[in-house]
């Protein structure tokens, strides 16, 4: 009788070779490249606008025709929101970052936010003392590059950003923004500054931030996790600043187009232009930081 024999099922016990993974870039290293381009960027961008809006006669035209439209009807009923940018309140909110990133254990982090505050609000200072304003279009007005008050609110910005837990980035993205437009907005409006003056303000705010995210503390250590907070809101922010920038954009465009059209300039309609490319140039200094920090929930890499 033939004895019948039965194979085990057990599964193969032959070993395959682990697939050879090429390791991920370092993420804190890629961050600091990202940031160093865009240092590079705003310092290019100071020079390049102050060269083409103030050194050029077609440059000094453009934007005094702007100021042709400031109405005393135009102006805001108050000045708080400038009156607030002040020596001794930037002093007080550095203070203040230090504190917060002191109670967060993150001492050096607030000592950078506070050099991107005071060095913005310097360089603007110097700038404005060593920048001059040719008379090559029949303009006697004095120079007014770059914008301190822009400069300020948007370095304040930046730097409470800092020490700021990523959860509650996105709130204190939308309010500070919103005050940086309103200021830029106000000092155009009152002929306090022209556009140029507001884009380079921006320019300064985004070296600084940036110089400071690329060679100082790393803001956020480690695994984000949970620390990010929910989805939504920040996809909220991030589709709020992306859509303000191009309808801002289009509407300055229009009201462009309306100013200089029909033989005779329309010079509040190229002011309403100008204070909409001013507020488009802060709206999108912002949502530069926005997304090179990683808050876009699509930019933050995950853990497997």
């Amino acid at each position: 009788m033939t004895k019948l024999t039965t194979t085990p099922t057990t599964a193969s016990t032959r070993r395959t070779r682990p697939v050879a993974r090429t390791p991920d870039p370092d993420p804190v290293v890629s961050r600091r490249w990202r940031w160093a381009l865009l240092a590079a960027l705003g310092f290019v961008i100071v020079p390049l606008v102050y060269a083409v809006a103030v050194l050029t006669p077609l440059g000094q035209r453009a934007e005094d025709a702007a100021l042709g439209g400031v109405r005393e009807s135009d102006l805001f009923g108050t000045d708080t929101a400038l009156n607030v940018i002040s020596v001794p309140v930037i002093l007080l909110l550095v203070v203040v970052i230090v504190a917060v990133a002191f109670a967060r254990r993150r001492l050096a982090v607030g000592l950078g936010a506070g050099v991107v505050v005071l060095a913005s609000a310097a360089t603007s200072t110097l700038v404005k003392h060593i920048a001059v304003r040719p008379e090559i279009a029949q303009s006697t007005t004095p120079n007014s590059f770059p914008s301190g008050h822009a400069t300020i609110a948007l370095a304040a910005l930046f730097g409470v950003l800092m020490v700021t837990p990523r959860r509650w980035r996105p709130l204190v993205t939308l309010v500070g923004a919103a005050y940086a437009v309103f200021v830029a907005n106000q000092t155009v409006v009152y002929g306090w500054h022209r556009v140029s003056d507001i884009v380079g303000a921006c320019a300064i705010a985004l070296f600084w931030t940036a110089l400071v995210r690329a060679v100082g503390p790393v803001v956020d250590r480690g695994v984000r996790g949970d620390r990010d907070g929910t989805v939504g809101p920040r996809r909220v922010v991030s589709v709020v600043l992306v859509v303000a920038v191009g309808v801002a954009l289009a509407v300055a465009i229009a009201a462009l187009v309306v100013g200089l059209g029909g033989g005779a300039h329309d010079h509040a309609a190229i002011l309403l232009a100008g204070r909409l490319a001013s507020s488009a140039s802060v709206v999108a200094v912002v949502a530069t930081v926005w997304f090179a920090d990683g808050m876009h929930p699509r930019l933050v890499r995950r853990s497997s």
